[in-house]
């Protein structure tokens, strides 16, 4: 179910020249495709089709409930989304050096 209509979405982006790219927070569809669209949009890289189609697996993360005392607060370690991005920007920083 989609909040915005993908119609409002496409004539927002196009009005306001921004990209447009359609994920989900809860499945984690198309997240990936999206961080590598933005970081070869960023370097001035094209992305070829199979980049484009290649399988995107979902990233899973655990929901953290904290407590109201601010003392027992224990924050988890991050796992692989920070390395993700690295990966993503190192894979179109060497595409670019490429070329």
């Amino acid at each position: 179910m989609r909040t915005v209509k993908p119609e409002k979405h496409l004539r927002f982006c196009q009005e306001n020249g921004f990209s447009s790219h359609f994920v989900s927070a809860k499945t984690g569809d198309s997240v990936f495709l999206c961080f590598q669209k933005v970081a070869a949009e960023i370097l001035g890289i094209k992305l070829n089709k199979a980049e484009i189609e290649q399988p995107q697996r979902v990233v899973k993360a655990d929901i953290v409930n904290y407590n109201q005392d601010p003392m027992s607060r224990t924050v988890p370690r991050p796992r692989s989304s920070t390395r993700m991005l690295q990966c993503v920007l190192s894979r179109a920083e060497a595409l670019a050096a490429a070329r």
